[in-house]
């Protein structure tokens, strides 16, 4: 080729710079879509793929970021489908010796590379993550099914329950549940006498129910230039005060708060339970590794 990698490099990151743009305002995201942006947005997708499968439980689901994300995938397959199938002459007329016969073909070809190479990377990460996320559901469905059922019913069609499961997930997770209570009933639980059939019993002061296990040890690192868990270790205290008895519930099951109390500054990097780091995760002071 006659031309440097760089002008070609240079002209995709154009390319997917207006691409991106355009399926933004029509998706009443951001109006403007910078080179900064995709990279803080891929970072950022990268460090919840790799935080999701660090933490024992379910982290809050991160809507706005997918949404952008997945606006950009969109908008990606698109050019790629246009330049595969030769409908985007004007488009390799734009590419860097385009109008050079051979070369222009052969730079073409290129730059369709490297967009299915970008696109092949996000959708790894954007699968492996969703499939975390499903894993969990899918192990602890029952304890998720129950946090679902304490949130008012007005507010169950929000596109985000309580933060930590998006409207499909909730969906998939209850569709999920009655296929796999049938399933049982079907199976074995017909078998059995009517007060024996609850998959949720908690009577004699045992619950069937098995959620993450919060005592679960992460590593850690601190974001900030400071951070500590003392009003996570107080509500902890307070909820343990309150003798709330259950079963791993974030919002208050028994050990679920944290309560060892810790101090960290940015850079360090602690092994810790889950249960003292957790609400660190979650408001993105900490990451996990």
């Amino acid at each position: 080729m006659d031309l440097d990698i760089s002008d070609i490099l240079a002209d995709v990151s154009r390319h997917n710079h207006s691409q991106s743009s355009y399926a933004n305002s029509h998706s009443h995201s951001h109006a403007t879509d910078s080179d900064t942006d995709i990279f803080t947005d891929h970072q950022l997708l990268t460090r919840a793929w790799t935080s999701e499968r660090c933490a024992p439980d379910l982290l809050p689901y991160p809507t706005e970021l997918m949404d952008r994300v997945m606006s950009r995938v969109q908008a990606q397959i698109a050019r790629i489908e246009d330049l595969a199938s030769g409908m985007g002459d004007g488009q390799l007329a734009s590419v860097p010796g385009g109008a050079g016969g051979g070369a222009g073909t052969q730079n073409a070809n290129l730059v369709l590379s490297i967009l299915q190479t970008d696109l092949s990377r996000t959708q790894f990460v954007v699968r492996s993550f969703l499939r975390q996320r499903l894993a969990k559901m899918t192990k602890h469905a029952t304890f998720y099914l129950g946090l679902i059922s304490k949130v008012p019913n007005q507010n169950q069609d929000h596109k985000s329950l309580s933060g930590h499961l998006s409207t499909a997930e909730v969906q998939f997770l209850r569709n999920h549940q009655a296929l796999l209570s049938e399933f049982y009933d079907v199976s074995f639980l017909s078998a059995f006498p009517a007060g024996l059939r609850r998959l949720d019993d908690t009577s004699g002061g045992v619950s069937m129910v098995e959620g993450p296990d919060s005592g679960h040890a992460v590593v850690v690192r601190c974001l900030g230039e400071m951070w500590a868990n003392a009003e996570d270790v107080e509500r902890g205290v307070e909820e343990r005060e309150r003798g709330v008895q259950g079963d791993g519930d974030r919002e208050g099951g028994a050990g679920a708060g944290a309560s060892v109390e810790l101090r960290m500054r940015r850079g360090e990097v602690w092994v810790v339970r889950w249960r003292d780091v957790r609400g660190g995760v979650e408001r993105g002071d900490l990451e996990l590794l």
